[in-house]
């Protein structure tokens, strides 16, 4: 199917094409991907990921990583949901009971508006009197940052990669050090240069029953939800999201020996 990028969290800015291609995986996809990708390893699942998009469409490298950090999770919401709702259970935090929840992509997941000067990048200077310009990263872009750190594993965060991918300057290893170095209202600055950047989708509000059992709407403490978090075992999901019923699967009669013939289908009730 396609999305079309205006639909994406940075709506399309810049872009040179007006969709992308994303498909639900299929059986073979699925188990394929379970065999293939690497559950432990946070750098090569990252990447694992984004390959499948790229496979998929090769405009995937032109896409703003935030684009792609949605299409990640879109491409397994589609393959566990055959609509844009979604059924989940969660645990809640504070007393340990299962809270299930149905979310809509359409109701529940919004992304938090981006503005074009945000997009255009920005300059700036950290307590050192380092001056840097930011540039919102291309796919194309980031991976050539990302492969350092997949060879030579010093920094294994994601965050902390997708940070240092954003800004621009000609001394990397300087860059990094500026970064990994952080303190006071430098690290203000780079939470809030990923929150710009990165951190587009807005957490889902999720309450539990038993806690808030009696209060009044205004009184209710939510759970924030990530959407990173909600999908964690392909085929658990599916079962819960596309259930079947007795129609699906419909099992023969089977005759017992010196019945007598003429027994139909359904009559297995008088089978003795």
């Amino acid at each position: 199917m396609n999305i079309l990028t205006s639909q994406l969290p940075s709506g399309g800015y810049g872009y040179t094409f007006s969709s992308i291609t994303v498909n639900p995986m299929t059986f073979l996809q699925i188990t394929k991907y379970l065999e293939g990708c690497p559950e432990n390893d946070n750098l090569e699942k990252y990447l694992y990921d984004l390959k499948q998009l790229v496979d998929e469409d090769r405009n995937t490298l032109e896409l703003y990583v935030m684009d792609a950090d949605f299409l990640i999770f879109y491409k397994k919401l589609i393959t566990v949901s055959s609509d844009t709702t979604f059924n989940v259970n969660l645990t809640c935090p504070v007393c340990g009971s299962t809270i299930h929840t149905k979310i809509s992509m359409n109701h529940d997941i919004h992304f938090k508006a981006v503005e074009k000067k945000t997009m255009d990048g920005a300059e700036i200077e950290f307590e050192n009197g380092h001056h840097y310009t930011t540039a919102v990263p291309k796919v194309r872009d980031f991976l050539r940052v990302f492969e350092r750190y997949l060879k030579f594993r010093k920094i294994e965060d994601m965050k902390l990669i997708k940070t240092i991918s954003l800004i621009q300057g000609d001394y990397p290893n300087q860059i990094e050090e500026d970064v990994l170095d952080a303190k006071h209202s430098d690290i203000t600055l780079l939470l809030a240069l990923y929150e710009l950047y990165f951190d587009r989708v807005e957490t889902i509000p999720v309450y539990c029953p038993k806690c808030n059992e009696g209060l009044k709407p205004e009184e209710r403490r939510e759970i924030a939800v990530s959407v990173d978090s909600l999908i964690a075992d392909f085929f658990r999901e599916i079962c819960i999201n596309c259930p079947i019923d007795g129609n699906k699967i419909l099992f023969k009669q089977v005759r017992e020996v010196g019945q007598p013939g003429g027994v139909q289908p359904g009559d297995g009730s008088r089978i003795e």
